[in-house]
């Protein structure tokens, strides 16, 4: 059983450190996938 514990807890510890990575990189809020299409769909339009 404690391989399972020590499993549980370094996925744990990784689900933490992409939360913090996120919240660096968007912040508290919500991405804005209307902003996020925009940006990617003006490059096709040209």
């Amino acid at each position: 059983m404690k391989l399972w514990e020590n499993l549980k807890k370094a996925f744990q510890n990784y689900l933490n450190r992409m939360a913090k990575s996120n919240q660096q990189l968007f912040g508290n809020s919500t991405p804005d996938c209307c902003k996020l299409n925009r940006q990617n769909n003006s490059r096709h339009h040209n």
